[in-house]
């Protein structure tokens, strides 16, 4: 794959233009130059994959489409608000394949760029139900703990795996249940079927997470927009890492990553014995897992028009790994 996001099937392009033009409009209306910093990270796009789960899970009953705009355009610029900060914090030199915001402008642009964006996102919310309301501010709270808990183990060598995936779980995997949820419930669908695409999009986002962090270290980095080993010059250490520290806490792996700021050539020699270690496989076996436990809740629902696009999407996270 030649992205850090798994493609799924392309929205339509009306739904693109929708959505491009009501984050376009929600990011400039307040500011313009924090609005003109915004925009940038968002015509460099990303595959919108939020988006597509909200508009796909929708399609299993109806709903007014104004509304999945408004909503859609909350989750992605809830998804990019985070992901300013994320930058920031990892000293990210790049995103999506262009320099960060941090890079170019430093880092109080870019964390003030990304509190804007996210107090934009809380303004789309205003257009929504009071229940899409409760969910989207919910899954918000969820994102920022689970950020704080991966701050608070950053170069924790000891980190416990458990611990790892509930830190998954809350940032990433809360940002894929939360449109799957979301859209079911604006088209008034059935709740044992809301919550079956709820689960399909948390496993789903644990599948991906589980998938991006293991390109972190055996990918390419062209392929994914993105330098690889940030995470391991950041100390936020993955799955693999940690089985591989687990199976040897006295080795020289565990000697490299217990201090700050390592060099280009300390990264590569700790992805290097990480992926000799074998953990590499147990991580891609276990993404597969979820993948398949998200595809098992799909299972559960009749037939819809967006059924076999979602189907889809754990199967091209399986294939990123290959």
């Amino acid at each position: 794959m030649n992205s850090s996001e798994t493609s799924p099937p392309s929205i339509d392009n009306v739904w693109a233009a929708r959505l491009d033009d009501a984050m376009h409009e929600a990011v400039t209306a307040h500011d313009a130059g924090l609005g003109r910093l915004a925009s940038d990270l968002i015509r460099h796009g990303g595959k919108r994959l939020r988006p597509q789960l909200l508009f796909l899970s929708a399609s299993l009953g109806e709903t007014d489409e104004t509304l999945l705009v408004h909503a859609a355009a909350a989750i992605e610029l809830l998804h990019v608000g985070s992901l300013l900060h994320d930058d920031v914090m990892d000293g990210a030199a790049t995103r999506r394949g262009a320099p960060s915001v941090n890079s170019l402008w430093g880092n109080a642009h870019a964390a003030t760029t990304g509190t804007h964006v996210l107090a934009c996102a809380m303004a789309e919310l205003a257009h929504l139900p009071h229940d899409a309301v409760s969910a989207v501010t919910e899954a918000a709270f969820t994102v920022c703990s689970g950020q704080l808990r991966e701050t608070e183990h950053v170069y924790g060598v000891d980190l416990a795996i458990d611990e790892h995936l509930e830190i998954i779980r809350m940032k990433t995997a809360t940002l894929f249940g939360l449109p799957c949820r979301l859209g079911a419930e604006l088209a008034g669908c059935d709740p044992a079927h809301v919550d079956a695409l709820f689960r399909f999009g948390q496993q789903l986002g644990i599948a991906f997470q589980l998938t991006d962090d293991l390109l972190d270290l055996v990918g390419d980095s062209a392929g994914l927009g993105k330098p690889t080993g940030t995470d391991l010059r950041a100390g936020v250490f993955s799955h693999s890492v940690l089985l591989a520290l687990q199976q040897n806490p006295g080795g020289r792996l565990a000697t490299l990553l217990r201090h700050e700021n390592l060099t280009a050539r300390e990264a590569a020699e700790a992805a290097g014995l990480v992926r000799r270690g074998g953990t590499v496989d147990v991580t891609r076996a276990l993404a597969r897992t979820y993948a398949g436990r998200a595809a098992a809740a799909l299972a559960e629902l009749p037939e819809f028009p967006g059924r076999e696009a979602l189907a889809e999407t754990p199967r091209r996270i399986a294939s990123r790994m290959e």
